[in-house]
């Protein structure tokens, strides 16, 4: 491990993971080159954008060839071994062939989300110290060059600030993507046998994916070649993934699901992957039908709006295989309306941006299962649920408890906060994941919340999950989340569900008595009522609940 990253190596039992075969000697260096060799015409990327309304097809041999001459180009900018290069790029190709480069040259990736601005983007610079910043002149309106020549000043560390659609008007510092990596050939400057001496070890870190995560405090989590290795080979192989398939994700390559499934798992593979820069479900409607996607991984609100545009316009869905959810509560009838609308089961996972899919529904469980549960762990991580009081020294509901995991999956550390870290983990080496979780009854996990989620109202401790994933199936309701907001009159707290309605917005009573037909308790109904057009999320899809808080001391809402 490198002294850079501290010494959380020390704490992970490498050997006994290369034992059991969860770690490996290899990258995904390896994976690439042999892709190439077994069918290097092969179409390791079909990438479309939305606003453009083109398609680019690169292939395993070309990918080969921009990952040599973009580590080349990074090398003539000085950076080495270890050194940060923060990539800022939609679902673009180019991020791939960046990502790769890193690797070939042993440099550290830390990718940013395209819609992070100025707050999140100059704490993830200064804090990595990265040399090198890569992203799209502007985005959907936004300059991000013009970001970036503001907080240059504060940043010595950033040397070189490089644009995707820059063209002239470089300003010192920047440089155009196209005319520096694209056209010079710095392959021959920098043989592959040159490049051979600096690839990355499996045991290197590979990325630091920096995640405000529901909490709102970034945390830098570090990842190496084999823990991505790892959590990789989660979905592949409960899914039965093979070179064959056609893999597309509407997530983002610079969050954890997309980095993860869509670049590593079709490159680990040798299969294809399909990227759209616009999480558009049309537009995705339309990219299944004409490259034959088989498998998908999205949250359960992108999957009712594809099915919703199913109906409107119907496409051909009939390469699909299987289709993945996880981030949020699945609702009970989005599982029905996927085998109907297009064919296929639904599975469930559990994950984190630091262990990646820990527990998944299997293909052999009952159908309506992910109703009902997250699945079950992978052979490499162990799950436990640990007992949890509340702050009155009571239990929580249902068994309830604090969810620990550990394996071969989990990061290395935090960057930096090597302090935080530690706190999370406990002698045994059991990450507290921070959420609560109750045993399925078939050796899986059910998620019953977060702990900074607990509501308690009058004394009693409400099943946040429970209520979320009753209230998702009124049809009135597009996306909901349950909060707590604090009521001066009771001195305590209140239940809020917050929704994003479909074409009309429900009542407070409408809601209410759709739990009341469901056989909800009455002391977990809502007491109040906030209406929004959007729900404020992480690039992973999950629903930043502390905002919606914040936003609740605001406003009044709708109460009885």
């Amino acid at each position: 491990m490198a002294e850079k990253f501290g010494n959380a190596a020390a704490r992970v039992n490498g050997s006994a993971y290369r034992q059991k075969g969860w770690w490996r000697d290899e990258t995904v260096v390896d994976d690439l080159f042999r892709a190439i060799k077994n069918h290097p015409d092969k179409a390791a990327i079909v990438a479309a954008r939305y606003f453009a309304r083109d398609v680019t097809r690169i292939s395993y041999a070309e990918l080969g060839m921009y990952m040599d001459r973009f580590a080349g180009a990074l090398r003539e900018l000085g950076v080495g071994r270890e050194q940060i290069v923060a990539v800022q790029l939609p679902n673009w190709w180019q991020f791939t062939a960046i990502a790769l480069a890193c690797a070939r040259i042993g440099a550290v990736l830390a990718p940013i989300p395209p819609d992070y601005r100025r707050r999140e983007v100059e704490f993830i610079l200064s804090r990595t110290e990265a040399p090198v910043y890569i992203g799209p002149a502007s985005w959907t309106g936004f300059s991000h060059r013009a970001m970036l020549r503001e907080m240059a000043p504060a940043l010595p560390s950033l040397r070189h600030r490089i644009f995707l659609g820059a063209g002239g008007g470089l300003a010192e510092g920047e440089l155009d993507f196209d005319a520096w990596l694209v056209s010079n050939r710095w392959e021959e400057r920098y043989p592959a046998h040159a490049l051979d001496e600096l690839t990355a070890r499996a045991d290197d870190v590979f990325n630091v994916l920096y995640t405000s995560g529901t909490t709102g405090e970034p945390k830098g989590v570090v990842h190496s070649y084999n823990t991505n290795y790892a959590i990789t080979r989660a979905l592949n192989e409960t899914m039965e993934l093979g070179a064959d398939d056609v893999i597309s994700l509407p997530s983002l390559l610079t969050a954890s699901s997309g980095f993860t499934y869509l670049f590593q798992m079709p490159v680990l593979l040798g299969a294809t992957a399909v990227y759209l820069d616009v999480a558009d479900p049309e537009f995705h409607l339309a990219l299944i039908e004409e490259h034959g996607i088989s498998f998908m991984y999205g949250i359960p609100t992108y999957y009712l709006n594809m099915l919703a545009a199913q109906k409107r316009r119907p496409r051909k869905m009939t390469t699909l295989k299987c289709l993945a959810t996880g981030s949020t509560p699945v609702p009970p009838h989005l599982i029905a309306e996927v085998r109907d609308g297009f064919g296929v089961r639904l599975h469930t996972l559990w994950g984190m941006t630091e262990n990646g899919a820990v527990t998944i529904t299997r293909h052999e469980d009952p159908p309506d299962w992910p109703a009902n549960s997250d699945g079950a762990p992978v052979p490499w991580m162990e799950v436990k649920i640990a007992p949890a009081t509340a702050e009155d020294g009571s239990p929580f509901p249902d068994g309830a408890g604090r969810l620990l995991v550990r394996g071969a999956s989990q990061c290395l550390g935090y960057f930096k906060c090597e302090d935080t870290y530690n706190a999370c983990l406990d002698a045994e080496g059991w990450f507290d994941t921070g959420d609560l979780a109750r045993d399925d009854g078939r050796g899986g996990i059910r998620i019953a919340g977060r702990l900074k989620d607990i509501i308690f109202r009058h004394g009693l401790k409400i099943p946040v999950v429970e209520v979320e994933s009753a209230l998702y199936a009124h049809p009135k309701v597009r996306e909901v989340a349950v909060v707590a907001h604090a009521d001066d009159r009771i001195g305590g707290e209140r239940v809020c569900a917050v929704v994003v309605p479909r074409e009309e917005a429900p009542s407070l009573k409408e809601l209410r008595e759709h739990l009341r037909k469901a056989g909800m308790s009455v002391s977990y109904w809502p007491d109040r009522l906030e209406i929004i057009s959007e729900m404020p999320k992480t690039p992973s899809g999950k629903i930043r609940k502390f905002l919606l808080r914040e936003r609740l001391k605001e406003t009044s809402g709708s109460t009885p």
